[in-house]
Order: structure tokens, then sequence, then C-alpha cells
């Protein structure tokens, strides 16, 4: 009862529910609560003493005599509960047949875009360094301005900035195949 008692103020005060209609279903219980108190408590006053007497009055219950050797041990066997038993799955089901084929493929294409993206990594340091140079040799031959040098070397340091960044991607790519 006092289960249900707390349970309908939590849903009421979560607002989950009208809160006058909590209200009037809390007051309902209450007033069974109460009424089963009562009824309990007219059942104790007449019952209680009865019941003690008898208790006292009645014989003692007897032990059972010791067993001896000659009785034969019978063992007990525990069945385990079905629902904590281990299941062992066999994959012969066509889904997962094609879940597996699918990860093979999905691993293969990986493989591939991480062969790609390691030569676009080495391309493109290679690009980087040449365009390095020019821009230094352009500046010392006095080509360019420095407003200009910095424009170039700012595009130039975005352009390491994405290929470190493709770096990491090959590196966890190259991770992933390995597993």
């Amino acid at each position: 009862m006092h289960k249900i008692i707390t349970l309908l103020l939590i849903v009421g005060m979560t607002g989950l529910v009208n809160t006058s209609a909590v209200a009037q279903l809390n007051e309902k219980f209450k007033k069974k609560a109460e009424q089963e108190q009562a009824e309990d408590k007219d059942k104790d006053k007449s019952g209680s003493v009865l019941d003690q007497v008898k208790d006292e009055a009645a014989p003692a219950e007897k032990k059972a005599p010791a067993k001896t050797q000659k009785e034969e041990k019978v063992e007990e066997v525990v069945v385990p509960d079905p629902v904590f038993t281990p299941q062992v799955y066999t994959y012969n089901h066509p889904t997962s047949v094609l879940a597996k084929e699918t990860q093979l493929m999905k691993k293969g294409e990986l493989k591939a875009t991480v062969t790609d993206a390691e030569a676009k990594v080495t391309a493109a340091r290679e690009k980087i360094a040449a365009a390095k140079d020019a821009l230094e040799k352009n500046l010392k031959a006095k080509k360019i301005r420095e407003a200009e040098y910095t424009k170039n070397m700012f595009k130039i340091m975005k352009a390491e900035k994405w290929v470190d960044d493709l770096e990491l991607s090959v590196k966890k790519g190259n991770e992933l195949i390995a597993e």
C-alpha cells in the first residue's frame, strides 16, 4: 500500500499527471489504508490473546531421530536457472554471413583509401617544401613584398595543417586495418 502511495507522489511531483487528480487519489488511498489499519487493530485485539494462548498450549514439534550411516546418500542435482545459462550462437544465419562479408569489404575499402591517402600525404609534403623554397627565394631576390610573402606563408601553413590532419587519419586507418 505504501508503495502505491509513494509511486503516486513521485508521479505527482514530476508533473506527469494533473496534481489535483493525484491529490484525490492520495486521499482515497489514505482512507483505504486507514480503514485497513482499523480493521487490523480490531482483529488483533480479539485474536491476539487467543493466538498467544494457543501457541503456548500447542506441543512443541518433535525433532527427527538422527540418521544412521546405512541410509543411502542422495545427491542433489542442481539444475541451472535457464535465464542465466550462456547460449552459444553459431553464425550460420544468412544475415550474419552477409554482415561478415560486408565487414571484410569495408575493411578492404579502408585499406585502399589509406594507401591513397598515404600517397597524397607524401605528394603534398613535397609540394609544400617546394613552395616554401620558391617563396623564400623570391623574397631574397626581392621579387615579392613582405605582405605577399606573409599571405603566401599563411596559405602554406594551412596546407601543412591539412596534411598533418590527413596523416593522423591515415595512422588511425592503419591501426584499424591491423586489427
